[in-house]
């Protein structure tokens, strides 16, 4: 339903006057006499500049967010003094422990103090295309992959942060910069399967239809747990699998410069859930399978093939045992993230530790 303003502003002629009399220089002053909390924020490190934690003071600070918020729903900032006949914007998430981390203000912090862009932080022309065709191929495909995780880890966040209440800023800002980092894990997977001549491969049936479910969560707490926590583990250790296979300094580059970015989105997740469920106890949500991203054919053959460097039955032995380790540890850091994050010992009520176990054997 479209919002429409009380009055036609152009139409006002109380307003048309208040302005020109402003103009003319006749100052009302009203927001000089607010009496709002003084305070002064003051860099703690200078090396650092002012951060969202130097300015965490009194009223204006995260730490005085209530549990629930029950009279702020319009688009004022946090601390400034509220005034008649402001719009509801309609906010339906309003409750602090659906949303919260306490790291959540260090964690944007961070990623701004980390961006990077690919266009030019990737030395791309250091890049040997021509010298093995089917390398260049198996990474072509291992980023069409991670690009079609990468539009659904940027997609889930621009669900969800018009839904949450202003006042959570913080919180929305690091999801804005969670939107940016997804952002260049797009362009940066997309262009390296490109500037091979590889082009893009084949996309994966599995791996977009459990995407899919992360876009269809019901709540916000179920999609920060499953895009977070369980994809961003796995994410993390896709990344760091192609960095450990990778034989020029460019695609190490771009995997660990990525990581680091989904690092902030796993230390997120862990840290909202833990404290999600510290406020609501009786709110554990299931977890789905991770085996349609990441036990894609469309990642795992190219890892074994990348870890192998050839064809040859011997070096796909080694390439194969190579995806085995990295798949059973990347479940193992998994389930602990779990544990970290107050879920318990899923190993009991998972299929994924037999899985595992299996695979170590």
């Amino acid at each position: 339903m479209a919002y429409y303003a009380e009055k036609d502003f152009f139409e006002d002629d109380e307003l048309i006057q208040l302005v020109t009399s402003i103009l003319e220089g006749n100052l009302t002053l009203d927001w000089y006499r607010v009496e709002t909390p003084r305070v002064r924020a003051r860099p703690a490190d200078p090396g650092r500049g002012l951060t969202y934690e130097d300015c965490n003071l009194g009223p204006y600070g995260y730490d005085a967010i209530p549990e629930f918020l029950r009279d702020r729903y319009s688009m004022a900032s946090r601390g400034s003094a509220l005034v008649a006949k402001l719009p509801d914007l309609g906010y339906t998430i309003n409750r602090r422990s659906d949303v919260w981390a306490d790291n959540v203000a260090a964690l944007y912090e961070e990623a701004k103090a980390r961006r990077w862009a690919p266009a030019v932080d990737i030395p791309w022309g250091e890049l040997d295309v021509a010298a093995d065709p089917l390398r260049e191929a198996a990474m072509a495909q291992a980023c069409t992959l991670l690009e079609e995780v990468a539009l659904v880890a940027m997609e889930v966040p621009s669900r969800w942060v018009f839904s949450i209440n202003q006042e959570f800023l913080e919180l929305k800002s690091f999801l804005c910069a969670q939107m940016i980092d997804e952002a260049r894990h797009v362009e940066a997977s997309r262009k390296r399967a490109l500037v091979s001549g590889q082009g893009l491969g084949r996309a994966s049936v599995s791996a977009e239809q459990a995407l899919k479910e992360l876009l269809s969560a019901e709540t916000y707490p179920e999609a920060s747990l499953a895009t977070n926590l369980l994809l961003g583990s796995f994410v993390l250790a896709m990344y760091r699998a192609l960095a450990a296979v990778s034989r020029a300094r460019a695609d190490r580059l771009l995997a660990t410069l990525s990581m680091q970015d989904v690092a902030r989105s796993v230390a997120y997740g862990v840290a909202h859930m833990r404290y999600h469920l510290g406020h609501q106890p009786g709110k554990a949500v299931a977890l789905g399978t991770v085996l349609g991203i990441a036990g894609t054919p469309e990642f795992l053959e190219p890892l074994v093939l990348l870890a192998a460097g050839s064809r040859a039955p011997a070096a796909l032995a080694r390439g194969a045992a190579f995806a085995r380790r990295w798949f059973a540890g990347a479940l193992g850091e998994y389930l602990e993230r779990c544990g970290a994050a107050g879920l318990g010992d899923r190993r009991e009520r998972s299929r994924l530790p037999r899985i595992a176990a299996s695979l170590a054997g």
